[in-house]
C-alpha cells in the first residue's frame, strides 16, 4: 500500500465510527492534513516516505479509539432552548390575543392554524442545511429584487403603504427578509477589499430606494441598521482583507449619504417635520394627529403592576378602543388590562431570547454563519425595539411587528423561518467551512518556474 493510502484508510477508519454523516468530510480533512504534516516532520528528520508515514500514524494512535473520541465531539447540537423559547413566545402571542378579545376589542386573533404553520416552518427552515444560501448569493439577491419590484408594479396603495391586495399582504413586512439578503451579498463580496465594499454599498442602494418608496420608515430604518452593522463586522473581523480604518470609511460613506439625503427630504416636507414634532409632544394635537400617541401615554400612566387599569379621568367611565390595538398596539392593549406585570415578564422572554441568540452568535467559527445569524438577530431585535417604544407613546418610527406576538400572518410566517433558519446554524454551523477564494501566479526566471499561491 501507498503511503498516502495508507493515511486515506486511517482516515476512513476514523470516520467510521462517526455517526454524523456530514462531518466527515471536515475530519477527514483535519486528520489527513495532521498526519500530513507530522510524516513531513519525519521525512525532514531523515525518514523514507514509508516509515515517516508510518511513525505518523503510529504517534496519532488507534483509528478506531480516535474515531469514538471523535463521534462525542462531532454531533449536531439541538437548539433546545432556544426551540422552547420560540415557541414560548408563539403561545404568549395565542393567549396574548385570547384574552385580548375576552376584554370586548372583538378581536378575530391569528388562529390556531396560523402558529400552526408558522411553527411548521420554523421547523423545516432548523431542519434544512443553511450551507445552501452561501452557494445561491446572485440568485437571492436578484429574486428578491424582482420581487420588491414587481410588488412596486403591481401592489395596491392603501393608507400610504402598498399591499398586496388579493394576499392581503403589507409591501413593508418584506423589509424583513432584506437583511438576510445583505449578509449574503456581503459574504460573496468579501475576498474583493475595497472593490467589495463599494459593490456593498451599491447593492444596498436599490433595497433602500425601494423602501423609502413603499414607504416603510421602519422597514428602511431595521434595513440601513442591520446593513451597517453586517458590513462593519466584517471589515472589523479582517474578512475583506483591508485596512480596517479605510475600510470603515469607505462603509460610511453611502450611510452619511442617506442620512443627509433623508434630512434634507424632511427639511423640503412640511408634513414630515409635524409629523415628527408631534411623535415628541403628542399633546400638541391632542384631538388630531397626536391622539393614538396621548391615548397610549395616558392609558399606561393608569396602569397597575397587576389586573385593569384605572379609566383616565378624561374619558370618565368609558375607556375609547385603542387604535391598532392587536397589531401596533398590543404591547400597550396587554399592560392596561392586564398589568406592568405582563410587560415585564414578555420583556423578560424577549431578553433572555436575544441573549442566547447573540451568544451562539459570537460562537460561530464560519464568516457565512456568523453573518446570516447576524442579520436574523438585528432583524429580530431592532423589531422588538421599535415596537416597545413605539407603545410606550413615541411614535418616532411606526411598529413592524413584535415578532409571534402582534397580530399580522406574514410577519409571523417570516419571523418563524428567519428563526428557524438561525438555528440551523447553531445546530449544524460548527462542521461548516466558508468557501475559499485561491489564486496563483505563475512565473519562469533564471530557469525556475515558480507557482505563488494566495489566499
Amino acid at each position: 500500500m501507498q503511503p498516502f493510502d495508507e493515511i486515506k484508510q486511517y482516515s476512513k477508519t476514523v470516520c467510521d465510527q462517526i455517526r454524523w454523516k456530514k462531518a466527515h468530510n471536515i475530519v477527514t480533512e483535519e486528520i489527513e492534513n495532521h498526519l500530513c504534516d507530522q510524516r513531513d516532520a519525519y521525512i525532514s528528520q531523515g525518514e523514507d516516505e514509508k516509515t515517516a508515514t508510518q511513525k505518523a500514524i503510529l504517534q496519532m494512535g488507534d483509528a478506531v479509539s480516535i474515531g469514538r473520541e471523535l463521534d462525542k465531539i462531532h454531533r449536531p447540537k439541538p437548539q433546545w432552548a432556544m426551540i422552547a423559547f420560540t415557541a414560548m413566545l408563539m403561545l404568549t402571542g395565542m393567549i396574548s390575543n385570547y384574552f385580548i378579545d375576552s376584554t370586548g376589542y372583538s378581536l378575530p386573533g391569528l388562529g390556531l392554524v396560523s402558529y400552526i404553520i408558522a411553527f411548521s416552518v420554523f421547523l423545516i427552515c432548523y431542519l434544512i442545511n443553511f450551507s445552501f444560501l452561501g452557494k445561491y448569493v446572485k440568485e437571492c439577491y436578484f429574486v428578491t429584487f424582482a420581487a420588491l419590484v414587481l410588488g412596486l408594479l403591481l401592489g395596491t396603495p392603501v393608507g400610504g403603504r402598498i399591499w398586496f391586495s388579493r394576499l392581503s399582504v403589507s409591501f413593508s413586512y418584506l423589509s424583513l427578509i432584506l437583511p438576510l439578503v445583505y449578509s449574503l451579498l456581503v459574504y460573496a463580496l468579501r475576498h474583493k477589499g475595497y472593490t467589495g465594499i463599494i459593490l456593498c454599498g451599491i447593492g444596498y442602494i436599490p433595497f433602500a430606494i425601494i423602501l423609502r418608496l413603499v414607504p416603510s420608515s421602519t422597514g428602511f430604518a431595521l434595513f440601513t441598521i442591520s446593513a451597517l452593522v453586517i458590513l462593519c463586522l466584517s471589515i472589523v473581523k479582517g474578512w475583506f482583507g483591508i485596512d480596517k480604518k479605510k475600510g470603515l470609511l469607505f462603509a460610511f460613506i453611502p450611510a452619511v449619504i442617506t442620512v443627509i439625503a433623508d434630512v434634507i427630504h424632511i427639511i423640503r416636507n412640511p408634513d414630515l417635520i409635524n409629523r415628527l414634532l408631534i411623535a415628541v409632544n403628542p399633546y400638541s394635537d391632542r384631538s388630531g394627529a397626536g391622539y393614538a400617541y396621548c391615548l397610549i401615554r395616558d392609558l399606561l400612566a393608569n396602569s397597575k403592576f397587576a389586573g385593569k387599569g384605572t379609566v383616565p379621568a378624561q374619558f370618565g367611565s368609558n375607556v375609547p378602543v385603542i387604535p391598532a390595538f392587536n397589531t401596533d398596539y398590543i404591547l400597550a392593549t396587554l399592560t392596561y388590562n392586564f398589568g406592568w406585570i405582563t410587560f415585564g415578564g414578555i420583556l423578560v422572554v424577549f431578553i433572555s431570547f436575544s441573549i442566547l441568540g447573540l451568544y451562539h452568535v459570537a460562537k460561530q467559527k464560519s464568516v457565512l454563519g456568523t453573518l446570516v445569524s447576524l442579520s436574523v438577530m438585528l432583524t429580530f431585535d431592532l423589531q422588538v425595539i421599535i415596537y416597545i417604544i413605539f407603545n410606550l407613546g413615541y411614535g418616532i418610527l411606526p411598529a413592524l411587528s413584535l415578532p409571534f406576538i402582534s397580530y399580522g400572518k406574514t410577519d409571523l410566517i417570516i419571523n418563524s423561518a428567519l428563526i428557524g433558519f438561525m438555528l440551523s446554524i447553531f445546530r449544524t454551523g460548527s462542521i461548516f467551512k466558508d468557501s475559499i477564494k485561491s489564486s496563483f501566479h505563475i512565473s519562469y526566471e533564471d530557469g525556475k518556474l515558480t507557482i505563488a499561491l494566495k489566499r
